[in-house]
């Protein structure tokens, strides 16, 4: 694992670049056949495909790994997709209830930007839906103390940084029944095989 927030959520774009980098080539000898199979990024900020965290994740992506990345919580308007979620090759995830529905709070693309020579620029994000909402999870210390689950050590909390892990778990079961498989094979079976839930691409 590595680690590139602190423990109030907080850090640098150099840091989780860093990690990022870190996936590829673990032991830093500059051979990137042992890097890692998934990462999850639960984090993001303003951004496009274009901004170096969105290409550090396309990069790592061109590597092996397979990156999901969350969306962001900043719907329900349109184009809120955050970097690193803008990055073209991730499997940006958003979140749903557990019945299906889009979160109010998830955020949705078009991603737009102004690439070379000024032209818009479009990518249809995010590419997935994942439960998000009222998850519960491990707590630290007294954080969400209100939220409580299953046990005073748990918390149900919300947001596409609780709907990724269950991306990132799922692409590492790919991964275990078919070590073959690329990250672009690995995303498109999960696109795929996901159940459409009737919202239109604006």
């Amino acid at each position: 694992a590595y680690k590139v927030l602190d423990n109030g959520g907080s850090g640098s774009w150099s840091g989780v670049i860093s990690g990022i980098e870190a996936s590829m080539d673990p032991n830093g000898d500059g051979d990137f056949s042992d890097h890692v199979d998934v990462i999850s990024l639960s984090l993001g900020g303003s951004g496009d495909p274009d901004d170096p965290v969105s290409v550090a994740v396309d990069n790592a992506v061109d590597a092996g790994v397979v990156a999901a990345v969350a969306a962001g919580n900043d719907g329900p308007s349109d184009g809120t997709i955050g970097s690193p979620g803008t990055a073209r090759k991730a499997i940006t995830v958003g979140a749903s209830y557990t019945y299906d529905g889009l979160v109010y709070f998830s955020s949705r693309g078009n991603v737009e930007w102004d690439g070379e020579e000024g032209f818009k620029q479009y990518l249809i994000k995010p590419d997935i839906l994942a439960p998000g909402y009222s998850i519960c999870s491990s707590q630290y210390a007294s954080a969400w103390a209100d939220s409580e689950c299953y046990d005073d050590e748990h918390t149900a909390i919300s947001g596409t940084s609780m709907a990724t892990p269950h991306v990132a778990g799922a692409a590492a079961l790919i991964k275990q029944a078919h070590p073959d498989w690329s990250p672009y094979e690995i995303k498109l079976a999960l696109k795929n095989t996901a159940r459409d839930i009737g919202y239109q691409i604006h």
